[in-house]
């Protein structure tokens, strides 16, 4: 178990929480999350727990929505794309237990969200999976005039107002190739190469 913070100053109560529960086999690591693809690889699932504007926490800390504006939610969706492809780059697609990635924010906005999700459907080989529970509510497959991928509504949105909780979104990933990209070049020509033989096929008949 590698657990990684970009924040040094969260190291200790990280490690303290770890000593807690009593988990005997973890490396605590003080990484960029971007870069992680590059130092270590190979897991079976990720948890990536993205920096947000923590735009769901407003029912306990209305102080939030005076601290944040348009500029910071831009921001972090900027990073948090950069973040879920360097998780999705960890892991690996041919593990037997998993090639599963889940990625979650304490925000409802859904650039930070369902945008998200989407760009990571058209950057890499993916696809999304049911969370496995009906708590929340779907993700949206469109908002204000976008239109993501059908798929992104199998995430979860949760809600202060109805699940009385944080506002918190999930999204349960399961990666279906090693190679970067939205489909392998092999995959690609095997789909061309099928095709070609159908329309061969039905010239003959």
């Amino acid at each position: 178990l590698f657990s990684n913070d970009a924040n040094s100053k969260r190291l200790k109560s990280l490690v303290g929480n770890i000593q807690r529960m009593g988990v005997r086999n973890a490396v605590v690591t003080n990484y960029d999350g971007r870069i992680i693809p590059k130092v270590i690889g190979g897991f079976d699932r990720v948890l990536l727990d993205a920096p947000c504007s923590g735009l769901g926490v407003i029912s306990k800390d209305p102080s939030v929505r005076l601290q944040k504006d348009e500029g910071d939610v831009q921001r972090c969706a900027a990073l948090q794309k950069e973040l879920i492809l360097a998780a999705i780059d960890c892991v690996d697609a041919n593990s037997k237990t998993g090639g599963v990635i889940a990625y979650s924010t304490c925000t409802i906005c859904v650039e930070e969200n369902e945008a998200v999700i989407d760009y990571a459907l058209k950057k890499r080989h993916i696809k999304l999976l049911d969370p496995g529970f009906d708590f929340g509510v779907p993700g949206f497959a469109r908002f204000r005039g976008k239109q993501f991928h059908p798929s992104v509504n199998l995430t979860r949105r949760f809600y202060p107002h109805v699940h009385n909780m944080d506002g918190f979104f999930v999204a349960k990933i399961k990666k279906l190739s090693n190679a970067k990209g939205p489909k392998p070049e092999n995959q690609n020509a095997e789909a061309e190469e099928e095709e070609d033989e159908d329309e061969e096929n039905e010239e003959e008949e």
